[in-house]
């Protein structure tokens, strides 16, 4: 069966490196260059023309990767989703990102201001001897355009998707998620002490449950 990895907002195949060690033969689908206003819909839609639907596939995505897949799912017909650190549905998102849509305070993020941003929560993976996982995570985020960030925050503040989603989701999502708070999200697997970034500091565990979804 194809798997497909779609990776977060200013992060690419390197964020899955652990997952590929135990699905080899998996895809990752890059971020590529938006349309000038263009919506996630839209973008998922251009996304839908590099899978294969010819055979069976799953769809993995995380964080950003995680929305889309989302909107994948509802042009194409995967034979599981599986969600990492992300959310399924609009109501699931924080307030502060929901009401952003109205008070359009998100604008002031920039993609420099996120990439500064970035550079703190490196600091604070460094510091904790995630050394490994700083080093990748400040290596995406240099590379990362920042013109794509800011379409990228702009497009999921005004995500709106219908309400209906599948009932057979597999969503893993950590207790630490400071993103995307797990009080807000239903129907997760829990990753105790999980984080945002946990695919890449807790990848034993989350990995283990990755391997469980892919195989049920």
């Amino acid at each position: 069966m194809r798997i497909y990895l779609i990776p977060g907002l200013g992060a690419d195949r390197r964020m899955y490196h652990q997952q590929l060690n135990i699905l080899p033969d998996a895809e990752v689908i890059e971020h590529f260059q938006p349309e000038k206003n263009e919506s996630l819909s839209s973008y998922a839609k251009r996304m839908a023309l590099q899978v294969d639907i010819s055979s069976p596939f799953i769809l993995i995505g995380t964080s950003l990767g995680g929305i889309i897949s989302m909107e994948l799912s509802r042009i194409l017909s995967p034979e599981r989703i599986i969600l990492i650190s992300t959310v399924k549905n609009r109501e699931e998102l924080p307030l502060y990102i929901r009401s952003m849509k109205y008070l359009k305070l998100h604008r002031v993020i920039t993609g420099d201001r996120f990439k500064r941003f970035n550079k703190l929560m490196v600091k604070r993976l460094d510091n904790r001897r995630d050394s490994e996982v700083a080093e990748i995570i400040s290596a995406m985020t240099e590379d990362v355009p920042s013109e794509f960030i800011e379409w990228a925050i702009d497009a999921v503040v005004n995500w709106n998707p219908p309400k209906e989603y599948r009932s057979d989701i597999v969503h893993i999502h950590g207790t630490n998620d400071q993103l995307f708070p797990i009080s807000k999200i239903k129907n997760v697997i829990a990753v105790e002490k999980g984080s945002h970034v946990m695919n890449m500091t807790l990848s034993v565990e989350v990995n283990r449950l990755l391997l469980q979804a892919v195989n049920a």
